[in-house]
């Protein structure tokens, strides 16, 4: 979460400075990308050794979903090479650390 929290905060810099996504911007999408795949396969590992009650259909989607938003942000803030370019990644980036805590309250299971 630190690091979408850090993407995002140099992304939305970029975005007042009316720049266009740069090499640094998408290796820092790279990295993160690296590690939303550790999560999504120590996730699925995890939920397979598991014999709690919980959503693992849901729980599964929202870590695919973790592993997909990066890229489609990337090749969309890399084809359109302005400063919406880059919001558009600054977004993806803010999203992710609220789609891992969904992760975290899905594998917590039901309250109540």
């Amino acid at each position: 979460m630190a690091v979408a929290l850090l993407l995002a905060a140099l992304a939305f810099g970029l975005v007042l400075a009316n720049r266009p996504p740069g090499a640094l911007l998408l290796a820092g999408g790279a990295v993160l990308e690296a590690l939303l795949i550790g999560f999504l396969i120590g996730g699925i590992a995890q939920m397979a050794g598991s014999h709690r009650e919980f959503a693992r259909a849901e729980f599964v989607m929202y870590l695919l979903a973790c592993v997909a938003i990066p890229p489609a942000a990337a090749a969309w803030g890399w084809e359109e090479r302005s400063r919406a370019g880059t919001a558009v990644l600054a977004l993806a980036f803010l999203i992710m650390p609220v789609m891992v805590i969904r992760v975290q309250q899905v594998w917590a299971g039901p309250v109540g």
